[in-house]
């Protein structure tokens, strides 16, 4: 698997995971908002891996 497939089908699952948080639990919003974190760090180091 490609590094662009792979870093793609992370940042989705966190991004998934974080919205069905945010959207079913919003008293968990802090855990969602570790999850859409985590997304915004992946990218990052993907970024700069590359």
């Amino acid at each position: 698997m490609g590094t662009d497939l792979t870093a793609l089908l992370l940042s989705s699952v966190f991004l998934g995971v974080g919205f069905i948080i945010a959207k079913y639990f919003p008293e968990a919003s802090l855990l969602a908002g570790v999850f859409l974190v985590g997304l915004a760090i992946l990218n990052i180091a993907l970024f700069f891996a590359t």
